[in-house]
């Protein structure tokens, strides 16, 4: 508890749940240790002949402190697991009673790390998209930042809405909208349009998941939208070893998913030449093959255009 009765931030929650002896680190200064870590990288490779590659190695930085929040989190599940399994087997014994004071010591523990970790990874993903405008995301799956919506729960109620998050994303018909655009739509008018149309998308769907490709432009900003307004982003994980098709595929891929709507941006708002102006085949083959399987289909363009 902070002084004068002031409520704690979920990450002081979590941390002061955990009856470890040894002190877990302000909040504070984690968060300034993921924004001096990624500053410090991208001003040391930022220039000179790194250059080109300062991005990649930042990205892959944020990366690392993610895998390690996900092998957490993982001893975080298999505590959980074994704290529920003894909730169901609980005879009213002192032996029993014990174990369940361990495991819940456990959980929390577990829970605590992993939260620090996910702040200290958002730190760092933050000041690097504000000095990169690049999106961090991972190269495979999603980040959800689950754990923090669990930092204000006792172990039981955690256990709870641990089940019930888990059913929810596991469900075919979780509500994803699709977006896919052209790499060309990178400007402050194309921005506005995607914005728009996401926010759309959100009113109709507030519990909407964006799912795209991850691809330059469009979908960066789309992506960017999605980060600043919590929402979920799948990024799609298909063959590289299709070739001319992974396009394709990476649609397909979308497809599969089975959106509830579909946004589509074949050509920048206003187009600096006449290759860009030409609609991409590949943003129109998903919007083709969506509006054939009766999805939603949205066209992101200038206003008053088709």
């Amino acid at each position: 508890m902070s002084l004068f009765g002031a409520p704690t931030t979920s990450y002081d929650h979590v941390t002061e749940l955990s009856h470890d002896p040894r002190p877990f680190p302000a909040e504070s200064e984690v968060e300034h240790l993921g924004h001096a870590l990624m500053t410090e990288i991208l001003d040391t490779f930022g220039k000179d002949a790194m250059e080109d590659h300062a991005s990649m190695i930042a990205h892959c930085i944020i990366g690392g402190i993610h895998a390690a929040q996900q092998r957490i989190e993982r001893d975080y599940d298999r505590a959980s697991n074994e704290l529920n399994s003894l909730h169901r087997e609980f005879d009213g014994s002192e032996v029993k009673d014990s174990q369940i004071q361990d495991a819940t010591e456990r959980s929390r523990y577990f829970e605590a790390v992993a939260v620090v970790l996910e702040t200290f990874r958002r730190s760092a993903e933050r000041t690097y998209e504000v000095q990169t405008g690049d999106v961090w995301t991972p190269y495979r799956g999603s980040t959800s930042n689950r754990l923090t919506t669990f930092a204000v729960m006792e172990a039981g109620e955690t256990l709870r809405r641990k089940r019930q998050h888990a059913q929810k994303g596991a469900e075919p018909t979780a509500k994803y909208v699709v977006f896919r655009g052209v790499q060309s739509a990178n400007t402050d008018a194309d921005a506005e349009r995607i914005l728009a149309a996401l926010d759309y998308a959100r009113s109709k769907c507030p519990d909407m998941q964006l799912a795209c490709t991850g691809n330059l432009g469009a979908e960066k900003i789309a992506m960017m939208w999605a980060k600043s307004r919590n929402i979920i982003v799948h990024k799609t994980d298909f063959a590289k070893a299709a070739g001319r098709r992974a396009p394709f595929v990476a649609n397909d891929t979308l497809l599969a998913l089975k959106p509830v709507m579909v946004f589509y941006m074949p050509t920048p708002v206003n187009p600096l030449n006449a290759r860009d102006a030409e609609a991409s085949g590949i943003v129109l083959n998903i919007a083709q093959k969506a509006n054939e399987r009766g999805i939603l289909t949205f066209k992101v363009a200038a206003k008053g255009t088709a």
